[in-house]
């Protein structure tokens, strides 16, 4: 989990948004097979093979704590 967390904070290269809020990732190689590394609000690491799910899944977080 540190090293996943040491990802997003320090090589961070991707970012999207969802419903106007930034989300911050981690995009792994290989280009065929890639993979999404991101934190959410409760600090808990969020990995998936596609972008739109995870940022999905951290905005649906985020509606439940508002």
């Amino acid at each position: 989990m540190e090293f996943a967390k040491a990802l997003v904070d320090n090589k961070h290269n991707t970012e999207t948004s969802r419903n106007s809020y930034q989300i911050t990732m981690f995009q792994g190689d290989p280009p065929h097979e890639p993979y999404f590394i991101t934190i959410d609000n409760r600090g808990q690491v969020i990995i998936g093979p596609n972008k739109k799910t995870v940022a999905t899944y951290v905005v649906g977080e985020l509606e439940i704590l508002i």
